[in-house]
């Protein structure tokens, strides 16, 4: 018999249903997937179909009202609904929520989000890279010493045509949240700049961004971050011209050691390597060397499914054992880690609209560019 009761909310046409988070706590042993909720017909049956729910809702509150869920999925990729749809369900007594990324828009919102989910003891997992076994391995692999004492570390976006602020808020979320991971720590300060085609951008170059992210600006960011336990981080993205789908080769971050190096590209999808000594000298006889997780890479060929769908597996079944054992999850990204990203990425519009270093917690916890345009 089933234990728990889950459901999923979508909003097809405006973020859909995310990267496969409908489906994530569909056959997981000891939950009964029961409902979707979705206000556009057609997604709300294709919904139903996909994932076998019995029970469709067009109003995702009265789903919450009715179906008594421990567990939601709150999938749109755009993040317009999503504070809403995250306290509406930890106000339902949800016990258990699995969000989509990035955590929100603003950190006004992402303060509000945590705020109710703590006032209700709700467990939030969100939908970054870090629970797959390959990310997993890179933070193994550091605190054990395999590329020495960690340094720094450099992570790049795609650098595809969402370059820059885009980049940076979409796919940027997972980097910050890597690199917080692997790092160990918490950041103190942080710098950033942003361009548009080369030149610093200014009010007049902020436009609204897509996937309801928000204003932006800025074709172009670089982000130097300071870790409390010393560890320098950046992030950088800009506009390069790629052959078609070679950017996945670039997403991804470097940790530099002082006896190695390691790279994780593409994730989660592997693209794992590391390197002998503390920097890359061109002309070396020294090589990189992949280190592939054969266990990780059989179940996907066997089972036919992609790693972001074994990666969601990961996520809820610790999910589910953080609500049993009444704590956040640690393997995958938290609640708390998701606003700690977000903080990240805003650190980088507030220093270049102030135009100095700022420093964590942020004062400003509204979009920077709102600030910029009403000042």
């Amino acid at each position: 018999m089933a234990q728990y009761r889950a459901g999923a909310i979508g909003r097809t046409g405006r973020g859909n249903w995310g990267h496969g988070l409908d489906v994530a706590f569909v056959g997981v042993p000891g939950v009964e997937f029961v409902a979707v909720a979705d206000d556009d017909a057609d997604g709300l049956r294709d919904a139903g179909e996909r994932t076998g729910a019995g029970s469709l809702y067009a109003d995702y509150r009265e789903m919450l009202e009715r179906e008594r869920l421990d567990f939601v999925a709150v999938c749109p990729r755009w993040v317009g609904a999503r504070t809403e749809m995250v306290i509406a369900a930890a106000e339902a007594g949800v016990r258990g929520i699995f969000c989509e990324k990035p955590f929100a828009a603003t950190l006004a919102e992402a303060d509000a989000m945590l705020e109710a989910c703590e006032r209700s003891g709700t467990q939030v997992a969100v939908a970054h890279r870090r629970a797959n076994p390959y990310e997993q391995q890179a933070k193994a692999m550091v605190e054990e010493g395999a590329i020495g004492e960690l340094q720094s570390l450099r992570a790049m976006g795609k650098c595809d045509h969402r370059s820059g602020a885009e980049d940076l808020m979409v796919l940027g979320t997972h980097m910050m949240d890597s690199m917080r991971y692997v790092a160990g720590s918490d950041v103190v300060w942080a710098s950033g700049r942003v361009t548009q085609d080369g030149r610093d951008v200014t009010v007049d170059d902020v436009r609204e961004g897509p996937e309801e992210i928000g204003l932006i600006a800025g074709n172009g960011v670089h982000a130097t971050y300071a870790f409390e336990n010393g560890v320098t981080a950046t992030f950088e993205s800009q506009p390069v011209e790629m052959p078609p789908g070679g950017s996945s080769s670039l997403f991804g971050f470097h940790a530099y050691g002082s006896e190695g190096i390691l790279s994780v590209r593409n994730s989660p999808s592997g693209n794992m390597f590391v390197y002998p000594h503390s920097r890359w000298i061109p002309g070396s006889e020294d090589e990189w060397r992949p280190v592939v997780i054969e266990e990780w890479e059989r179940e996907q060929r066997e089972r036919g499914v992609s790693s972001t769908a074994l990666s969601n597996k990961i996520i809820v079944r610790e999910l589910i054992q953080a609500v049993e054992e009444d704590r956040d999850v640690v393997l995958s990204s938290s609640g708390k880690d998701g606003w700690a990203a977000l903080e990240m990425i805003m650190a980088v519009h507030e220093s270049h609209r102030l135009g100095e270093r700022v420093y964590f917690p942020l004062e400003n916890r509204e979009n920077p560019y709102e600030v910029w345009r009403a000042g």
